[in-house]
């Protein structure tokens, strides 16, 4: 079920005819062309599509790690194209997490000091770092591995892990990038479980990218892209939001 408070809020995360190119040898390649959309929290939104559609592109925008070519793009209501990139980092710590396909852990450090490492980063003291990162390890169901190192894990425990570190500093964005890809049917299915109650339990506005069709129906949301386009805008009812025209502006 929806917040009903969905259609009276602010978005979260906006774009306003973002458009996006790259050069591939002598060949400009136009990822995203005049996108908008607008990504509300409580939600699980998956962008979904074929690879080179644009979908990783657009979560590289709306999390500040890439400017666009054209148009504007707003997180928790600041424009990120007038920050500097010290201000952007900063905005990136305090206020987003990220997800990604390779897990991201250090060899040698253990799940409890992987989760507790970024807390450092916002100046808490060690007693506080460690029980918000126990915390975050017993939501994702991962507290009685706090010990154990990567080599130890497996695929799905490692990503839990990652969610738990991007969860213990209570995020206001969560953005996921590929989570499932690497991982079997159960565990990817227990991943997209996890990014689904952090968004309905925190409140937390969740970008996930992926080709999964398995993640399809455990979105609130599915935006299908192709040719760096939008092309349908889906509620979890199956019901379509838009088809084409309203997501994507000409």
């Amino acid at each position: 079920m929806k917040s009903p408070a969905r259609p009276h809020a602010s978005p979260s995360l906006e774009a306003r005819q973002v458009s996006k190119s790259f050069l591939s040898g002598m060949v400009r390649v136009h990822v995203l062309q005049s996108l908008s959309i607008d990504i509300y929290g409580g939600e699980l939104t998956l962008i979904s599509g074929p690879s080179g559609c644009g979908k990783s592109t657009l979560l590289s925008l709306l999390s500040g790690l890439q400017s666009p070519d054209a148009g504007q793009a707003w997180a928790l209501g600041e424009d990120l194209g007038t920050m500097t990139k010290r201000q952007l980092e900063h905005f990136r710590l305090q206020h987003t997490g990220f997800v990604f396909q390779g897990f991201n852990l250090f060899a040698a450090l253990t799940a409890h000091e992987q989760v507790q490492l970024p807390l450092g980063y916002l100046g808490l003291d060690k007693r506080r770092s460690a029980a918000l990162a126990l915390q975050a390890l017993d939501e994702v169901g991962m507290a009685h591995r706090a010990g154990a190192y990567p080599a130890q894990m497996s695929g799905g425990e490692k990503q839990r892990v990652a969610i738990a570190r991007a969860l213990a500093k209570e995020p206001q964005l969560l953005f996921a990038d590929e989570p499932t890809s690497a991982l079997d049917a159960e565990n990817g299915q227990k991943i997209i479980d996890i990014l689904h109650r952090i968004a309905r339990n925190h409140g937390t506005t969740v970008l996930c990218v992926s080709h999964d069709p398995r993640l399809v129906r455990h979105a609130d949301r599915v935006l299908t892209m192709e040719d760096g386009l939008i092309r349908n805008d889906w509620q979890s009812a199956g019901t379509p939001l838009s088809a084409v025209p309203t997501a994507v502006s000409a």
